[in-house]
């Protein structure tokens, strides 16, 4: 399957209107691997527990837990070696960090190991696809859940 590109004032190919992107260039994006080496440099001198101030808008607004909170303090707990803890913030931290973790490792290979993985991921495009999804999906679903279940708790 081939993404057609576009060329814009910058010089930088960007997906045509309605053209899918690489699974690829979503998880592995330059972006995303600058935003997980810096998230996982500041796990390891955040504290575990968190800072003790609310920084979910979602939370602080309605008072209820967004899909995504505890994300930051499960992922603090696997950079501290408390995978429990992890566990217990939240289910995806795990899943989470070893992302980050490739992006960080993506940055240290060369170019032709990352164009590989490029092309193996592109060959697998659609089943990577329908995975990918059903990860998002299962998120969602946790996070409603939890809302479900701290709305009825109060």
């Amino acid at each position: 399957m081939s993404t057609e590109l576009a060329d814009n004032d910058a010089g930088i190919e960007a997906p045509l209107h309605g053209a899918r992107r690489n699974l690829y260039d979503v998880i592995f994006s330059r972006l995303t691997a600058c935003f997980a080496v810096v998230a996982l440099a500041l796990s390891f001198f955040l504290p575990n527990d968190g800072l003790g101030v609310t920084i979910c808008w979602f939370k602080w607004y309605f008072e209820l837990p967004c899909p995504g909170c505890g994300l930051t303090r499960s992922v603090t707990c696997i950079s501290h070696l408390e995978f429990g803890k992890a566990w217990d913030y939240h289910p995806f931290g795990p899943l989470i960090y070893a992302l980050f973790a490739a992006n960080a490792v993506l940055l240290l290979v060369s170019k032709q190991k990352r164009e590989d993985l490029k092309c193996s991921m592109s060959r697998n495009d659609r089943w990577l696809q329908h995975i990918y999804m059903g990860l998002v999906l299962l998120f969602l679903t946790f996070g409603c859940l939890r809302i479900l279940f701290s709305i009825n708790s109060a």
